[in-house]
């Protein structure tokens, strides 16, 4: 029977495998409880990505500034690709979320705080091509993780709907 721990990391709690243990015996608000907390750790994953997703785009607008094929400053173009941010995802993004999130992977960059800082975007210009480069692919390392750590929790999340799907059909018959 899987048991709460506010001392472990809410990610951490949904992707054990106690957390699906025991579907067909658990209490029905047992159940809506597992199912809130699988949703709000993915939609907390969900705005993690977008954010990487954005930072990702800064910095690949500038390598194409640096090549020659746009010529707008980051400014300039910024609307276009925040707009783009939130086409991708086509929900807004929450006003509020916990911040337990998954840890970064390890990139082997002691700074990778540093890389998601709104420093590093006001200062994009000045990065070297090398430096530029490294901070994309640390990103991008970044988002394949929370990707992956995503798609596992909305597998949780299915299984858990599915449950109380059947639960529902269960007591309604």
């Amino acid at each position: 029977m899987f048991v709460s721990d506010r001392r472990r990391r809410r990610i951490d709690q949904v992707l054990d495998p106690e957390f699906l243990a025991d579907l067909d015996e658990a209490p029905l608000e047992q159940l809506r409880a597992r199912k809130a907390l699988a949703s709000e750790v993915e939609n907390e994953l969900s705005y993690y990505r977008r954010v990487l997703h954005g930072r990702i785009d800064l910095i690949r607008f500038e390598q194409r500034r640096r090549r020659g094929e746009e010529t707008r400053r980051l400014i300039d173009a910024l609307p276009e690709i925040l707009s783009e941010q939130l086409g991708r995802g086509g929900s807004e993004m929450p006003r509020t979320f916990v911040t337990d999130l998954p840890p970064l992977p390890d990139t082997g960059r002691r700074d990778i705080d540093h890389i998601l800082s709104d420093e590093v975007l006001l200062r994009l210009d000045e990065m070297s091509d090398e430096r530029l480069q490294v901070s994309l692919d640390a990103l991008l390392a970044m988002e394949r993780e929370v990707s992956e750590s995503r798609r596992r929790v909305q597998q949780v999340e299915d299984r858990l709907g599915e449950a109380l799907a059947e639960r529902y059909r269960s007591v309604g018959a």
